[in-house]
């Protein structure tokens, strides 16, 4: 049994690791091809979070 729960936990291990790998590949490969718009998405993103702590409005903005 233990040596099951060792195979079990390298399996897991394994698994997130591959998972993760695959999101920043995927992360890496849509900042490449569309660089314009993953730029405008985090300025518009970073526009929207400072806007509302300059004027003092303390309600989250809505998701979409």
């Amino acid at each position: 049994m233990t040596y099951l729960s060792g195979l079990l936990g390298l399996v897991a291990i394994a698994m997130m690791t591959t998972l993760v790998l695959l999101a920043i590949r995927r992360d890496r490969d849509m900042r490449r091809n569309a660089p314009a718009l993953v730029v405008a998405g985090r300025a518009q993103a970073a526009a929207a979070l400072a806007a509302p702590a300059e004027s003092g409005q303390t309600t989250p903005p809505a998701v979409h």
